[in-house]
C-alpha cells in the first residue's frame, strides 16, 4: 500500500494505460491464436513512438492511441465490408474514396473520427500535463531495436507472409496485427501475382466459332451492373411479382451469382467481369486491382469484343479519378467511357448528386446506342448504375413515394434499411422497365442480348439478417440474361449459381459470339463448375492460369 502511495501521477498514468491497452489488444485480436502478434505489435508501437518521444508514459498514451484507432478502423470496415483495414487502402484506396465513405456512410464515419479526435487530444493533454525525464537517446534506439526483432521474430515463427494473404484478412479478428502484417510484405504488393498458379501450363483449347446461323449480324451487348443489388427471396422474404420478373425474368436466363465481396468495392465485381479472372487470385492484392494490374491485363472482354466487330460504350456512375478507374478502363480496352460525374447538360448534375437515378443514366445509354449503331457494328454497351448505393439509413426520395412497399418491407424483415432498400428497387425496376420499353424502339429490330447483374450485397443484410460479413450467402447476388429480337442458343442453359467470373464467358456463348483460345477454354471450365471459380486445388485451373501468363496475357513481370 505504501509503495502504492509513493507512485507519482507518470506511474499512474502507465499502469492505467497497460490496463486499458492489454484487454483492447485482445479485443481486437478476438481470438488467442494471434494474441501474440498483436502483443508483438504494441511492443513494436510503443519502440517506434519512444524512439520519438523521450516520456515513456507519453509513449505508452501515444502507442494506445495508435491501436486504438488502428483497430477500430479495421473493425468499421470489417463490418461494412467483410475485410480488415490493410496498408493499401491508405494509399490505394483513401486518397480517391475518402469524400465518398464520408457521404455514404457519415453516421458510422463522424462519431468515429470524433472518437479519434477524443483520443488524440487525451494523448496531447496528458503529454502537457505530464513532466517525467527524458530517457536517454541509446537507450531508446536499443528499446527499438528489441521491439522489432521481437516482432519479426513473432511474425516469421506465426507464419509470416503466408499466414495473412487471405484468410486472416476476410475475418472479424486480428484487427490490429493484420494491418502491420500488410506493412511487412502481406499486401499490397509491388508486384502482382497468382496465388493459384501452377508451374507447368495447360493447352488453351481451339477456337470455337460463331453460333449464329449464316447471315445473321451478331447481337448487341447490353450490360447493366445493378448498384448493391440482391433478390431479397435468397433470405426467404417475399416480393410481388414485378419484383420476381425483375430478379428471374420467364424467357431469360436468371439465377445466383456468387461475387466476392460483401458491402462495396464493386470495382472488384467489375475486375472480374471485364478480365475472367478472380479478384481471390491475387490475395491480399485482391482489393487493389485497379492499381495493381493496371496495363498488365492483356486480355479481356472488351478486347476480345473489338477483335470480332464490336464498337463498345461505357457508362460509369463515378468518376475517370476514382479507385482509378479512368486508367484501368483504357488498359482493358475501354476507350470510349463516359462518366456520370463530368456529363454535361441536358444531364442533370444536381438531381444526379441528391438521386443517382437509373433513368438519368438510361437516357445518355440510349443516345449512345444510336450513336455507336449508326457505325453497322455491334454494339457493347454497358451501364454503372448507383442509386441502391450508399447508407440505407438515408431516405433519397420523398417520404410519400412507395410508402406501401416500405412498410411491407420493414414488416417483413423488421429493418428500416430493408424498407428503404425496397423502395429504391421499385425506382430500379420501374425504370428498367421504361428503359427495356425505349430500347426496344432503339434497336429497330436489330438482335441485342440484355445481360444485368448485382455487384454485390449492401453491408445492412448482415445485421438484417444477423449473419457475419464471412457467411458465404452475403456473397450472393442475381444474374439475368435476356434476348431481345432474337433467341439464345437453345444449348446455352442457366447455371442456378454462377461465380462472377464466369458472367462475360456466359454472356459470349449467350450471343453465339465467336471465342477465341482463352474464351473457349473458360467455357470448358465453365461447364465443369460453374459455380465456383477461384479454387487453390483445382490443378486445371492453376495450369490455365500459368497458361495465360506464358502467352503473355497477363504480365507480372
Amino acid at each position: 500500500m505504501q509503495g502504492l502511495a509513493s507512485m507519482d501521477a507518470g506511474q499512474w498514468l502507465g499502469v492505467a494505460g497497460l490496463l486499458i491497452i492489454l484487454p483492447l489488444v485482445a479485443w481486437f485480436e478476438r481470438r488467442p491464436a494471434t494474441w501474440h502478434l498483436g502483443f508483438a505489435t504494441v511492443i513494436l508501437f510503443f519502440g517506434l513512438t519512444h524512439l520519438l518521444l523521450p516520456g515513456r508514459t507519453m509513449a505508452l498514451w501515444t502507442t494506445l492511441a495508435l491501436v486504438a484507432t488502428i483497430g477500430a478502423v479495421s473493425k468499421l470496415k470489417y463490418r461494412q465490408l467483410g475485410f480488415n483495414l490493410l496498408a493499401g487502402d491508405l494509399n490505394h484506396l483513401a486518397p480517391s474514396s475518402f469524400r465518398g465513405v464520408l457521404a455514404d456512410h457519415a453516421k458510422m464515419v463522424v462519431p468515429a473520427l470524433f472518437g479519434m479526435a477524443a483520443v488524440a487530444a487525451l494523448t496531447v493533454t496528458i503529454d502537457m500535463m505530464l513532466d517525467e525525464p527524458a530517457t536517454p537517446l541509446p537507450i531508446r534506439l536499443e528499446v527499438f531495436a528489441a521491439a522489432a526483432c521481437l516482432y519479426l521474430i513473432t511474425f516469421r515463427s506465426s507464419g509470416g507472409t503466408s499466414r495473412f494473404r487471405f484468410q486472416l484478412l476476410t475475418q472479424d479478428r486480428a484487427h490490429l496485427s493484420a494491418f502491420v502484417a500488410s506493412l511487412f510484405g502481406a499486401g499490397p504488393s509491388r508486384r502482382p501475382a497468382f496465388v493459384d498458379i501452377d508451374a507447368e501450363p495447360s493447352p488453351l483449347l481451339p477456337p470455337a466459332p460463331a453460333k449464329q446461323p449464316p447471315g445473321d449480324p451478331l447481337p448487341h451487348i447490353i450490360m447493366v451492373l445493378h448498384e448493391s443489388t440482391f433478390d431479397p427471396r435468397r433470405f426467404g422474404l417475399p416480393v410481388d411479382d414485378c419484383f420476381a420478373r425483375f430478379f428471374s425474368p420467364t424467357a431469360g436466363l436468371s439465377g445466383t451469382l456468387n461475387v466476392e465481396v460483401f458491402g462495396g468495392s464493386s470495382l472488384q465485381s467489375e475486375f472480374s467481369i471485364l478480365t475472367g479472372l478472380s479478384t481471390r487470385s491475387f490475395g491480399s492484392d485482391s482489393r487493389y486491382v485497379f492499381h495493381l494490374l493496371d496495363g498488365r491485363i492483356r486480355h479481356s472482354l472488351p478486347l476480345h469484343l473489338s477483335a470480332i466487330g464490336y464498337s463498345h460504350a461505357y457508362l460509369s456512375c463515378d468518376s475517370p479519378s476514382f479507385l482509378n478507374r479512368g486508367s484501368f478502363y483504357r488498359s482493358v480496352g475501354l476507350t470510349d467511357v463516359a462518366y456520370a460525374e463530368t456529363l454535361p447538360p441536358p444531364f442533370d448534375g444536381e438531381r444526379w448528386r441528391r438521386e443517382h437515378h437509373d433513368e438519368q443514366l438510361y437516357d445518355h445509354a440510349l443516345g449512345s446506342l444510336q450513336e455507336q449503331a449508326a457505325s453497322g457494328k455491334p454494339c457493347f454497351l454497358s451501364i454503372s448504375t448507383l442509386m441502391n448505393h450508399g447508407d440505407h439509413h438515408r431516405r433519397v426520395f420523398a417520404d410519400d413515394l412507395h410508402t406501401g412497399i416500405r412498410r411491407e418491407a420493414d414488416a417483413a424483415a423488421g429493418s428500416a434499411e430493408y424498407g428503404e432498400y425496397m423502395v429504391r428497387l421499385a425506382e430500379t425496376v420501374r425504370t428498367y422497365e421504361a428503359f427495356r420499353a425505349r430500347l426496344d424502339a432503339t434497336l429497330d429490330g436489330h438482335p441485342a442480348i440484355v445481360v444485368r447483374f448485382g455487384d454485390h450485397q449492401p453491408s445492412f443484410t448482415a445485421s438484417m439478417t444477423g449473419r457475419p460479413p464471412s457467411d458465404p450467402m452475403l456473397y450472393e447476388t442475381f444474374y439475368t440474361i435476356e434476348a431481345v429480337n432474337c433467341a439464345l442458343p437453345q444449348a446455352v442453359v442457366a447455371p442456378p449459381a454462377l461465380d462472377v467470373a464466369y458472367l462475360s464467358t456466359l454472356t459470349l456463348l449467350a450471343a453465339g459470339a465467336p471465342l477465341d483460345p482463352v474464351f473457349a477454354t473458360r467455357a470448358a471450365l465453365l461447364e465443369a463448375e460453374p459455380a465456383t471459380y477461384f479454387d487453390p486445388d483445382n490443378r486445371l485451373k492453376r495450369r490455365f492460369h500459368r497458361a495465360l501468363v506464358e502467352a503473355g496475357m497477363i504480365d507480372l513481370s
